[in-house]
């Protein structure tokens, strides 16, 4: 009787923590939106929703080759949304129908990624040439940033809010700056190049 119930709580205890650790992440979609900025890691059983960014009409629909098949149908209208659970461990890649050329991703699902895991799988960043501005796209929510200069030394650090935001880089001089993203007590180191 011990035996079966210490099982029974193992199992609860299991199905407890894996409930918990499922997430939903959104995607905005729209012509455009493609590789890295429509593409994430996750994890088996979380969600993915896509929001219409324009009011065009689009579909999520499956790769022949994604590791499982899905199809929003066609949706239109600015704020229309499909979500999807992925269960399965592999690769989806996916794409727009009608705008195929301009909007695909892949949606990667590995097993057991930690909080951490998904932070620093799903940080995209680009230096913008033309603005100045370090432009940050994120999975989950950004709270802070630090710049550094190549030799260590801290130029500039501040609050970030969301999931995408932009750093400032106009009055540093050319050169390799390292930056820092945090999310809570997760961090993501990157090279930026300013010309």
């Amino acid at each position: 009787m011990k035996n079966v119930i210490q099982v029974i709580v193992i199992a609860v205890l299991g199905f407890s923590s894996s409930a918990i650790a499922q997430q939903t992440y959104g995607l905005d979609w729209a012509i455009g939106i493609n590789g890295s900025a429509a593409s994430l890691t996750i994890e088996a059983g979380d969600t993915v929703e896509w929001t219409w960014a324009d009011a065009l009409n689009h579909s999520v629909t499956s790769d022949g080759d994604a590791q499982e098949s899905f199809d929003s149908g066609i949706i239109g209208g600015l704020g229309s949304t499909f979500s999807y659970t992925f269960n399965q461990v592999g690769t989806n890649g996916y794409h727009c129908t009608p705008h195929s050329s301009s909007m695909f991703g892949v949606i990667t699902v590995e097993q057991g990624l930690s909080i951490e895991d998904k932070f620093q799988k799903n940080v995209t960043t680009y230096m913008d040439q033309t603005t100045g501005k370090i432009m940050i796209q994120s999975l989950l929510t950004l709270t802070s940033f630090e710049v550094f200069n190549i030799l260590g030394v801290q130029q500039h650090s501040g609050a970030l809010v969301g999931t995408s935001g932009a750093i400032e880089m106009n009055g540093y001089a050319s050169g390799v700056y390292i930056v820092v993203l945090h999310h809570n007590e997760q961090s993501v180191v990157i090279k930026v190049a300013k010309r």
